[in-house]
């Protein structure tokens, strides 16, 4: 891992900036005195030596006697174990904290969420909460990075349907696609992200890995529907230009929406009202021959 990618990293696990740097730097360098550390990783010589004291006492770094006093990092393995150690103590801690609680507030049926990651997160956790359908509309870039809990849902037998203008990798379920080049739809689209769990859970967000991505997660069934329903038009579109037979999926879809509707439709046809030219009564008659 280069060091851009080490910093960032360990940042989302909890050390401060400078020293996630004065690690990184020690990696490259050591051992090193706290003067090289701090002119290597851009940290100003007044609180270097806390940065790597503050390491030291994390595990992550080692004093090295003597004058001038040295750091030297603390083996990368080494470190990886000791973190992943306390973050399943402290995980383990808060999931007894919880389980004490008698009551648990409740849930909102609809609430936002801010940041490309977070929006991918809340779209595994739907995918991961799913028990019989998965309805998704997006981007390959982000869809990608949710086929591990889409895999996981087809192996619980969760019947997922995914669609897309561009062209998808290889997924699980009925997946439809124009099979068009990512980069140039994203000339006149944006990306944007839509899942629906069970008819009843939906989240519709941007994703453009930019400041402003945004999504809406909703527990509001009516959501699902209107949301379910505008992707069932996308397929619907799509399978008219290649002719792909869609009646079992709009079925497993939409559920009994469809064929209430069709039946609906057949009575409203059988009993309407007869036109000019009918014959009989009812409009049930065959229609009149035109005269020669």
């Amino acid at each position: 891992m280069a060091e851009p990618d080490v910093v960032p990293a360990l940042v989302a696990l909890g050390f401060s900036l400078n020293e996630s740097r004065a690690y990184a730097a020690l990696l490259q360098d050591s051992p090193a005195t706290g003067y090289e550390v701090g002119v290597r990783a851009q940290i100003p010589r007044s609180a270097v030596y806390g940065v790597l004291r503050r390491l030291v006492k994390a595990g992550a770094a080692r004093s090295i006697a003597g004058t001038p006093e040295r750091f030297a990092p603390a083996a990368a393995e080494d470190l990886l174990v000791l973190l992943r150690k306390r973050f399943d103590t402290s995980t383990e801690q808060l999931e007894t904290a919880i389980r004490s609680i008698d009551t648990s507030p409740p849930a909102p049926d609809a609430f936002s969420v801010r940041g490309y990651q977070r929006i991918l997160e809340e779209a595994e956790r739907l995918i991961r909460g799913a028990q019989h359908r998965l309805v998704l509309s997006g981007w390959p870039r982000e869809i990608e990075q949710i086929t591990a809990e889409l895999k996981r849902a087809a192996k619980r037998k969760v019947y997922i349907v995914v669609f897309s203008h561009a062209e998808l990798p290889p997924l699980p379920g009925e997946v439809f696609s124009y099979g068009l080049e990512e980069k140039g739809l994203e000339e006149f689209w944006k990306h944007r992200l839509v899942v629906v769990a069970d008819d009843k859970r939906s989240l519709i967000g941007a994703t453009e890995m930019g400041d402003l991505d945004a999504a809406v997660i909703s527990e509001t069934t009516a959501i699902a529907e209107i949301v379910t329903s505008q992707v069932a038009l996308d397929i619907t579109l799509l399978t008219q230009r290649t002719g792909r037979d869609i009646e079992g999926v709009m079925a497993k879809m939409l559920g009994p929406r469809v064929g209430r509707l069709d039946t609906l439709l057949t009575k409203r046809e059988e009993g309407r009202a007869p036109k000019a030219g009918d014959s009989g009564t009812g409009g049930r008659g065959p229609r009149a021959k035109a005269s020669p």
